[in-house]
């Protein structure tokens, strides 16, 4: 994909997430790889819903503005997976509130409920709290990174990766339909994990 072209997927990914409630005011970042160490990514203090391409910025891997304006003070955390899982080419971090609610919760997400989510997440680590735009984030991450594709952020949101930016926005859109299922299982009467064999064909050997 052309930078170009990239540009215009992260703007369409933002109104997706904006109008879905996932991204509200101003919160949420996006970003994804480019040729030579370069991450393309959100601005901080823009809407994800009315983002346009001229605006987003580009960074280096310490975080050095290459290209635009102000980055998101949560470049941090996307440097951080970048640096460290060289299967990441983009990454997502938004506010979806089913599932921020089971990051503010005692209770894990209840991935083993839906075949999708066991399929297209795996197990869902909920990272420690920590204070938003800082390097506490990056740090409390950093034990859970090599695990999962997609994280609750105690208190926070949630983030997710992918080899693109397409993957990384489908796996949160996965992560957020999972979040309110299990909410919904839980009105219903409780929670019913799929059965132990088929747990086991869809997990792969």
């Amino acid at each position: 994909m052309t930078e170009a072209a990239l540009r215009e997927a992260i703007c369409e990914i933002g109104r997706r997430l904006w109008q879905m409630g996932m991204a509200p005011a101003n919160a949420g970042n996006i970003s994804a790889l480019l040729n030579g160490g370069r991450v393309l990514c959100t601005p901080t203090g823009v809407s994800k819903g009315s983002m346009r391409p001229a605006e987003l910025v580009v960074v280096d891997l310490a975080g050095t503005v290459l290209d635009g304006g102000a980055v998101s003070s949560e470049i941090g955390l996307h440097l951080t997976c970048y640096r460290q899982r060289a299967d990441v080419g983009a990454v997502v971090h938004v506010h979806p509130p089913a599932a921020t609610g089971f990051a503010c919760s005692p209770r894990p997400l209840p991935v083993e409920i839906l075949t999708e989510a066991v399929c297209l997440l795996g197990r869902v680590p909920t990272v420690p709290a920590a204070t938003p735009g800082t390097t506490d984030v990056s740090e409390a991450l950093q034990p859970y990174l090599p695990q999962a594709v997609a994280f609750l952020l105690a208190n926070h949101g949630a983030l997710t990766l992918g080899k693109d930016v397409w993957e990384a926005y489908f796996r949160m859109e996965v992560l957020e339909h999972s979040a309110q299922v299990a909410l919904a299982a839980l009105q219903a009467g409780g929670l019913v994990p799929i059965p132990t064999g088929m747990m086991g064909r869809l997990q792969g050997p």
